[in-house]
Parts: structure tokens; C-alpha cells; sequence
């Protein structure tokens, strides 16, 4: 049985590793500094998606998307001037922004239990929930739908990623936050007729079948 021909690929590509990452510090949509890793990470996804056939990319306005962009830009030129969008921001943290995983469990214990119980609905003080990704990404992807590229690059964050790609393949709550996608991971969502076909690359390698389950740091 041949395959369909996929009407739309998307590739969802999270930011390369950054200091506050690295130290388990909450970044949400403050910013940081890429690690020498997150160099890397962005070097090494920039020459895969260079072979991919990238038509189109958009991109998260933050600092540490920027700094990825560049890198990616040295091997496909369309990640040289992207088109910014506010609404591929990451998930805006409030409160907890700036502040060590470690530390906010300890400075606002009865919130961080409220996060743990419920990640999907709750929001720290000031701050965002998935449910308000959810307006964003339908949003934004009802956009990029209408693009007349086939291939799009999105470069943007742990968390908003993680939602876009449940809104797409109509993930519940619990498949959404059990994406896990490292900073060297991209992930691929294949749009046919028939419905949305996920995979993975890792630092280039693959595909690997499904969703990624590393590690998540600090969105």
C-alpha cells in the first residue's frame, strides 16, 4: 500500500539549550544567554534541517529563539529573517520567572502544589496555563495553515511546542504533558488526509516513531 504524499510538514524546533536551562531556573518568557550545548544544539539542527526542504519558518520573538535562529540561519537561509510571531512566546511563568525550580517550591509551596496537581489548568501567580496556549496555538496554526509553503520550520519552546503539536494530532491533556522534548530534539508532524503522522530526530539522528520523552528543562 503506497503511502499519501503528506499535504503539510511541520517541524517543531525547541531553542538550543540555555544557562538558565542548564541551572533548572524557570525562564517562561524572560530570557537567557544559549550555553556553549545550546550552541550546539542549534548548530547540529541547523544542518539537518538544511536537507529537509524548509519552505517557510516562524518564530518566537525571544532572546533565546533569536540566538537559535542565527545558528540555523548559517545553513538555511530563511531562519536568517523568519517572521516573529507573539504568539510562539512561551508560556509566561509570572511570579516564578527568574526563579529556581529548588526555590520556588520552597518561597510558594502552596502554589507549586497546585501546579503539580494540576500542570494543564493551573496558573502561577501572574502568570499563564496550557489552556491559554491553546488560544494562542489555534490561533497561530489556523495561520500557518493557510501559507501556501508545504514545509515549515516553527523555532519556539518547550511548553508552547508541546501544545501546538496536541492541537494538531487532538491530544488530550495528559498525552500533551507527557511530551518531553530536549533541546536538540525536533519534532516532526507529517499532514495528510488522513489524519497527522508524528516522529523525532535527535542532534539529527532518526526518524524515531512517536513523541519525544526526555528530559524537559526549564521551559
Amino acid at each position: 500500500m503506497t503511502q499519501s504524499k503528506p499535504d503539510r510538514i511541520w517541524y517543531f524546533v525547541r531553542h538550543g539549550e540555555t544557562e538558565w536551562n542548564a541551572e533548572r531556573r524557570m525562564q517562561g518568557q524572560w530570557d537567557s544567554q544559549l550555553s556553549e550545548n545550546g550552541i550546539r544544539h542549534a548548530d547540529t539542527n541547523g544542518k539537518w534541517l538544511a536537507g529537509q526542504g524548509v519552505e517557510h519558518v516562524w518564530a518566537s520573538p525571544l532572546g533565546r529563539v533569536r540566538q537559535t535562529a542565527e545558528l540555523i540561519g548559517k545553513h538555511v537561509p530563511l531562519a536568517q529573517n523568519p517572521v516573529w510571531d507573539d504568539r510562539l512566546k512561551e508560556w509566561s511563568s509570572g511570579d516564578w520567572s527568574g526563579e529556581l525550580y529548588a526555590d520556588i517550591r520552597t518561597k510558594y509551596p502552596d502554589q507549586w502544589q497546585s501546579w503539580m496537581d494540576d500542570r494543564y489548568g493551573y496558573r502561577p501567580p501572574n502568570g499563564e496555563n496550557f489552556e491559554d496556549l491553546e488560544v494562542r496555538s489555534d490561533s497561530f496554526l489556523a495561520e500557518a495553515a493557510e501559507h501556501p509553503s508545504r514545509v515549515q520550520a516553527i523555532l519556539a519552546h518547550g511548553f508552547i511546542i508541546r501544545v501546538m503539536v496536541g492541537r494538531l494530532a487532538g491530544l488530550t491533556p495528559d498525552d500533551v504533558l507527557s511530551v518531553k522534548q530536549t533541546n536538540e530534539t525536533v519534532i516532526r508532524a507529517r499532514e495528510t488526509a488522513i489524519g497527522i503522522g508524528l516522529d523525532h530526530f535527535v542532534a539529527g539522528e532518526g526518524p524515531f516513531p512517536g513523541l519525544p520523552r526526555g528530559e524537559q528543562g526549564a521551559a
